[in-house]
């Protein structure tokens, strides 16, 4: 029986809409994965002068220690810049981060803003990192961007560029594109909403990587952490470590926030900077005199305390100290980073941690085996450290432990699970960033956030 032909012209006439309509969605597609590549390609290159202007203000603190009695100066000087480039010094990293989920513009000017302030922070020795600057710098970046993409699809770019500052800096893609949407607290519904973020991660993951970027100095052996005669010590390791995290980011996230709160009533700004750089000057200039030279140290971005925790170097009192000039340094408002140093805190709390479970342990007369390497103590406990008190500060966990695979390998990883989620579900919920529970703080107004 042959088909009326109005009904083949009615199916000719649906296949060439959808024909018509694959195309589109193709098309729309390719370019958001190509503005993607382009913001990973932008982001990667900013993350590599980010990165070179932070390293040459670390090295001219290091050979000229005066220079801790101007950080009050260097306050000033980001917030004159700020006002000069007319962005709004209130610009934090949990600002954009509740921008970028709103939708908001962020102005271009802040990645050459934050670039600057950042390295005038670590110029005179705060305690800031570069990865949560390079988070709003790549925002930041990818407001001209937008246009590339479909409208419909321009809000993905933003969390691309979260994705793809961290996975450079952190020298971790994956985990960047976890945090992407951890940070933002939204779960991907479609495949453009893991494409992009993706795309830029890697772009930028390998742009950072032919400039030389590395989170830490050499390479870390991905070696087996757990032996079989060593699996319950380790587990009951990261138990502790976990909980010690736990406690340790409800101290660190609730006196930020007091601070915070506290210099806010002074008024302007300003009167913040002095404040904070006026106490970390003091306590830096007169370290020779009480005779604390180490805590100089401390300063910068924390990456040589987690490579000096994860060597066993690291002594038992330094997460005080890192967390410490950290506070002082944040609450201050001086602009910079928290993630590094949140990391560098959890790494030398973990290794207090181990350390001293190794010394319980001697004192039980317990075979614990404290000197086999990755097996109980050294490297061990302050990964534990490092992805548990990440995941509890930023409220993060499943970025926390890709990070952990992907810096020191899937056992690293395997055994910083319980850890993890001890320190992510007892922390509270107080972080870093923006939650989706609103708090009603000391200050007045309902956030859910530190800044």
């Amino acid at each position: 029986m042959r088909r009326p032909a109005g009904g083949r012209a009615a199916e000719r006439c649906r296949g060439g809409r959808f024909a018509v309509g694959a195309g589109r969605s193709l098309k729309r597609m390719g370019r958001l994965i190509g503005a993607a590549g382009l913001l990973g390609l932008v982001v990667g290159l900013l993350s590599l002068g980010l990165g070179a202007a932070v390293d040459g203000a670390a090295a001219l603190f290091a050979a000229q220690p005066g220079l801790g009695w101007a950080m009050p100066v260097a306050g000033f000087a980001a917030f004159g810049l700020y006002r000069l480039l007319r962005v709004d010094f209130s610009w934090s990293t949990a600002r954009v981060v509740k921008a970028a989920r709103e939708g908001e513009e962020v102005p271009l000017r802040l990645a050459f803003a934050i670039i600057a302030g950042t390295a005038l922070t670590i110029l005179g020795g705060g305690s800031v990192g570069k990865e949560a600057a390079a988070l709003q710098m790549g925002v930041a970046a990818s407001g001209p961007l937008r246009r590339l993409a479909a409208p419909a699809q321009r809000r993905l770019l933003a969390p691309a560029a979260m994705a793809a500052a961290l996975g450079a800096l952190l020298d971790a893609p994956l985990a960047g594109i976890v945090f992407s949407f951890e940070v933002m607290r939204k779960r991907p519904t479609g495949p453009a909403e893991v494409a992009c973020p993706a795309v830029a991660a890697l772009v930028a993951w390998g742009v950072a990587r032919m400039g030389g970027a590395r989170l830490l100095p050499g390479s870390f052996p991905k070696a087996a952490l757990v032996v079989p005669d060593a699996v319950l010590p380790a587990l009951g390791l990261a138990v502790a470590v976990g909980l010690a995290a736990a406690a340790m980011a409800r101290v660190f996230c609730g006196a930020l926030h007091g601070l915070r709160c506290g210099l806010a009533r002074l008024g302007a700004p300003l009167f913040a900077l002095a404040v904070g750089g006026a106490a970390t000057s003091l306590g830096l200039g007169y370290a020779e005199v009480f005779g604390y030279e180490g805590l100089r140290a401390y300063c910068g971005t924390g990456a040589a305390q987690i490579a000096a925790a994860l060597a066993g170097d690291a002594p038992w009192w330094g997460f005080v100290a890192k967390a410490a000039l950290t506070l002082l340094t944040l609450a201050g408002g001086y602009k910079g980073g928290e993630i590094m140093p949140v990391l560098a805190v959890g790494a030398c709390l973990g290794a207090a941690v181990g350390e001293g479970a190794c010394a319980l342990a001697a004192m039980g007369g317990a075979a614990v085996p404290c000197s086999s390497g990755l097996a109980v103590s050294g490297a061990l406990p302050a990964i534990l450290g490092f992805s548990a008190f990440f995941a509890a500060c930023a409220k993060c966990p499943l970025a926390a432990g890709v990070m952990a695979a992907e810096l020191f390998g899937p056992e690293a990883a395997a055994v910083s699970v319980p850890a993890i989620a001890l320190a992510y579900l007892c922390s509270g919920q107080r972080g870093l960033y923006p939650t989706a529970i609103a708090l009603r703080d000391d200050c007045g107004a309902r956030r859910g956030v530190l800044g």
